[in-house]
């Protein structure tokens, strides 16, 4: 079993274009974090993994102190690069460039931000750092980004990748995946003690 789980909520990012601006934790993801860390610290995870982006390392460092596990930092798992746009409001995205903005609402998945990457490159790196992690011991927790769930749902259930943002993970929220025959979903969005159920 793989569980995937997005960072705590943040702060400075409303109305931006946010991959891979770093942003702190809020006082509530740190709150997030630690609960987490007291609902899920006892279950016997075998490997605890995150993106390098510091809200994903937050998110996971008190577990990691409870349990005195390392934590493999796995650069498939962060948030999608987007190029020249991250870190800017979108309003000035679609001052600044309104053909491309427009182009990437028609074409979500494969459309490429100049300097970074589309969700279709998102989704494939994604699905081969889980289908690698499979393979390994497990159950594994993997902090990282809703970028990245959402690219993963869709692969995982067959969903069109440009209608991604039906899929709306919460922060501190938890999808799991199955490994037994392939990757295969088992529940998203779940809180830490549905989580903690499952073992």
């Amino acid at each position: 079993m793989i569980v995937l789980l997005r960072h705590g909520r943040t702060e400075g990012g409303e109305g931006r274009c946010v991959g891979r601006t770093n942003l702190p934790l809020s006082s509530e993801g740190r709150e997030q974090a630690r609960d987490l860390a007291d609902v899920l610290g006892g279950v016997p995870w075998a490997r605890l993994c995150s993106s390098p982006a510091g809200r994903a390392l937050a998110t996971i460092a008190p577990l990691a102190g409870r349990l005195g596990q390392d934590v493999e930092v796995l650069p498939a798992l962060d948030e999608i690069d987007m190029g020249a746009w991250d870190g800017l409001s979108f309003a000035a995205i679609r001052e600044r460039f309104p053909s491309e903005y427009a182009a990437r609402g028609r074409r979500l998945a494969q459309f490429r931000v100049p300097g970074g990457e589309s969700f279709a490159d998102v989704a494939d790196r994604a699905m081969s750092a889980f289908a690698e992690l499979a393979r390994g011991p497990q159950p594994v927790l993997a902090a990282t980004h809703a970028g990245v769930i959402r690219a993963v749902l869709c692969r995982v259930s067959g969903h069109p990748l440009d209608d991604l943002f039906r899929f709306k993970p919460g922060n501190a929220r938890c999808t799991v995946l199955r490994t037994d025959h392939g990757l295969a979903l088992e529940a998203a969005d779940l809180d830490a003690r549905s989580v903690r159920a499952l073992f």
